[in-house]
């Protein structure tokens, strides 16, 4: 990662889930400054801990930075990376309002994903009214 976590990160970066989570919630809520290209590394750094990752994503998906959607969609397609970490991605697509992402959406659909996947990518084509 060729950018410095903020200090203010260190909690969202050991991937415990509550505190990743709660430390998106203070970035989405402008309490926490931070860089969105940090964000961006983190979602799709692949060593990342999971909640870590997720984090990220969430925050992203919220702030609306268009400039992150090839790694989200990236993250989404990827069937190997855990479905809870994609259905995070679909959300985030859907939030941001990426209509470039439908096709990937769909693609992810008929590939019959259960639980939260089948939702998130649900939510995300209604977000995106298609």
């Amino acid at each position: 990662m060729s950018d410095h976590i903020p200090a203010s990160l260190s909690r969202m970066m050991g991937g415990d889930p509550i505190e990743a989570m709660e430390i998106a919630k203070q970035i989405v809520g402008g309490d926490i400054p931070v860089v969105p290209r940090v964000l961006g590394q983190i979602a799709a750094n692949g060593l990342q801990p999971k909640w870590t990752r997720i984090a990220a994503i969430y925050s992203l998906g919220f702030l609306g930075n268009r400039n992150f959607l090839p790694e989200l969609r990236d993250i989404l397609s990827d069937n190997k990376i855990d479905d809870e970490i994609r259905s995070y991605a679909a959300e985030a697509l859907g939030n941001i309002g990426d209509e470039d992402s439908v096709s990937i959406l769909r693609d992810v659909l008929r590939s019959h994903p259960t639980g939260e996947l089948l939702a998130s990518c649900n939510y995300a084509l209604n977000e995106l009214n298609a």
